[in-house]
């Protein structure tokens, strides 16, 4: 049952109202079939997809779908769906269907005629219904998205006043369309994007425009309950337990959300914190440019946490593949990844830190980065991690 706060919610201005309310919450879409059919005298109002390339329709969906109907039977739509779409005589001419237009039933196929039609006597007559208006929201190659009202013949046929209603309606409704798609479309991307950082072996918190906590994967959770040594939680955020750990990591953070624009210019901030029992814990602090949104949310840093004790494995292979590396320079780039210093992979690899630093060199140019905190953040960020999955094992 609907509810009429004030007199904008009348008439047009009401339904206009009710399409927007729609574009914004997909459940809304039945609500505004109501007020169509009240304010177009119509039994039965829906939203439906046709395909002209083999006469099917689609006329139920998910949440994220616009098909919707008002005023008839599941069963009927189901029958519709299966069989009777095929037959109906007002979509039987693709060439009348523009998008942005008007269609009057009774203009595109004759109502004398209609009753002799198996789409009235088998699906219309039994729903005592006869004449249409829809209007062509939207049509690619040969699919369309229309908004149609069907009332009965007692009713008498659409008036080229409630033609003429129905078109300015069109603008709003394609508005609409395109709106209710962008949203579910970054709905759609977001939730990939958080089954993405479940995927992740390392820690990851991601943080908005002014370092608050958007989302923390669940082995960020565990290295914080495991370890001891950092906590995070909806109201407080990531901290360090250490006062000056937690000191060093908020001005960290602080940093690469202050100004987003200049996140690519910021090189980021790695630290190791350690526990009284010789824990460890290894946190990269990096900024996420706006423009590029890894991970589909509007997240400005990320935080990337690993436990030193058990390194990721299996990115030599994948980084040789991406970034053309060689064997050497694959480990040290892992090495680094996983936290471990130029001199610390110097001493771990018998070689000099002259060598090492060669290496880096090269490293950076090959991926096209200036720093190691711009390497941690491209390879963490980037799709190494991706592949990382479906790296053969044996070059780990």
């Amino acid at each position: 049952m609907l509810t009429i706060h004030s007199p904008n919610d009348i008439g047009m201005p009401g339904l206009i109202r009710s399409i927007y309310d729609a574009a914004l919450d997909a459940s809304r879409w039945q609500e505004f079939l109501v007020r169509f059919a009240a304010e177009f005298s119509s039994q039965t109002t829906m939203i439906f997809g046709q395909d002209f390339s083999d006469g099917s329709v689609e006329v139920t969906g998910g949440s994220t779908s616009l098909a919707a109907h008002h005023g008839v039977d599941e069963a009927s739509m189901a029958s519709f769906a299966a069989h009777y779409c095929r037959t109906n005589v007002w979509t039987a001419d693709e060439r009348l269907h523009h998008e942005g237009c008007i269609v009057n039933g009774s203009k595109f196929y004759p109502d004398e005629h209609l009753p002799r039609t198996e789409w009235h006597c088998d699906w219309l007559r039994p729903l005592d219904l006869f004449y249409t208006l829809a209007a062509v929201v939207e049509k690619r190659t040969h699919r369309s998205f229309n908004v149609t009202a069907v009332r009965s013949k007692r009713s008498g046929p659409y008036t080229a006043e409630e033609e003429q209603r129905l078109q300015l309606l069109v603008p709003h409704l394609q508005t609409a369309f395109a709106l209710h798609r962008r949203l579910h479309k970054a709905e759609a991307l977001a939730h990939a994007s958080v089954a993405v950082l479940e995927s992740l072996p390392m820690g990851v918190v991601l943080l908005g425009e002014a370092g608050c906590l958007l989302h923390a994967n669940a082995r960020a959770h565990s290295l914080a309950q495991s370890s001891g040594l950092v906590s995070i939680s909806d109201s407080d955020g990531l901290r360090a337990k250490n006062a000056a750990d937690n000191q060093r990591l908020q001005g960290a953070m602080r940093a690469v959300v202050s100004n987003p624009a200049s996140a690519p210019m910021h090189a980021g901030t790695g630290m190791r914190l350690r526990g009284m029992t010789g824990n460890e814990l290894h946190v990269v602090v990096t900024p996420l440019p706006h423009w590029s949104e890894p991970f589909g949310a509007h997240a400005c840093g990320a935080v990337f946490i690993s436990d030193p004790a058990t390194p990721l494995q299996s990115l030599e292979g994948v980084l040789r593949s991406l970034y053309g590396l060689t064997p050497a320079e694959a480990r040290l780039a892992q090495a680094l990844v996983n936290g471990l210093s130029l001199q610390d992979h110097a001493e771990q690899q018998s070689v000099s830190i002259h060598t090492v630093r060669s290496q880096f060199r090269t490293i950076a140019n090959k991926v096209g980065v200036g720093r190691q905190t711009d390497l941690v953040r491209t390879v963490l960020t980037g799709p190494a991690m991706l592949r990382r999955a479906s790296a053969p094992q044996a070059m780990s």
